[in-house]
């Protein structure tokens, strides 16, 4: 069975990330999501771009498997 966190991380892997990258990005997602506005995929590209991170390297598929992920972890987390 294939996770979420698989296939991020492997749609990651292969724009050239190597795993330490793939956890920085995806805590970098939470935190611009998570500043209690509303925030665009556009809107969160500009800001990770700020952050140092290149434009290909996210794209809005991606983002929205991060935004689940972070969700269920979320969810999970409550449950705890």
């Amino acid at each position: 069975m294939t996770t979420i966190i698989g296939i991020i991380s492997k749609k990651l892997k292969d724009r050239g990330l190597i795993p330490l990258e793939i956890n920085r990005l995806i805590k970098d997602v939470a935190n611009v999501m998570s500043n209690g506005k509303y925030c665009t995929p556009v809107c969160v590209k500009q800001n990770l771009q700020r952050l140092g991170w290149e434009g290909y390297v996210l794209d809005n598929n991606i983002l929205e498997l991060i935004s689940l992920f972070l969700s269920d972890q979320k969810i999970y987390r409550k449950k705890l």
